[in-house]
């Protein structure tokens, strides 16, 4: 999801301008904060099938995404066309024992990587949002097309986790009629 509407979260990546990217980066990583913080880890560590990740295994690969993509937009600035390679996220899961990180931990690694990657995007000449790199053979990606790939993961995912959530009726903030699942509050009654 580069440039496309995601039919899943519905997000448009393209409705969001280069300067506005750091801002929306930050945004999510918030969100992602508050579902963190407000949830039992219980229900956090929770996988709805075996193959499904847990609400706490997609916030560790959403922190990880932006750390790897900062670094690949670092390198793809630096040196255009090069091969970035593939990042194993089903393997980093197990390897990194995601399910078993604290929560609270994650969401300010995460707040911390959303901050340095947007600061690499606001350090971006015009010329090199354009530079280009390989992930696999065939796959090029854009330092535009990458940041808007990670705002993507970011808000898809954390769509996956309020999902979830909300399927084992947690109490917590809703996220109905919110943009990028922002959570609002519901009034008390």
């Amino acid at each position: 999801m580069q440039f496309e509407a995601c039919p899943d979260c519905g997000l448009d990546t393209a409705t969001n301008a280069d300067a506005d990217l750091p801002r929306a980066l930050t945004d999510v990583a918030a969100r992602w904060g508050g579902t963190l913080a407000t949830t039992d880890v219980a229900d956090l560590r929770r996988r709805p099938a075996p193959d499904v990740w847990s609400p706490l295994e997609y916030a560790c690969h959403t922190r990880d995404v932006l750390a790897i993509f900062e670094e690949r937009i670092h390198r793809t600035a630096t040196t255009p066309g090069q091969q970035l390679g593939w990042w194993d996220h089903d393997a980093a899961v197990v390897d990194s024992r995601y399910n078993e990180q604290e929560p609270v931990l994650v969401a300010e690694a995460m707040a911390a990587n959303a901050r340095r990657f947007g600061q690499a995007l606001a350090d971006l000449a015009p010329a090199q949002w354009d530079a280009e790199a390989e992930r696999r053979p065939g796959e090029r990606f854009t330092i535009r097309g990458m940041a808007r790939f990670v705002l993507h993961e970011m808000v898809h995912h954390h769509r996956d986790a309020e999902q979830q959530l909300e399927a084992t009726s947690v109490e917590r903030p809703t996220t109905r009629g919110a943009p990028f699942g922002r959570p609002e509050i519901e009034p008390a009654t």
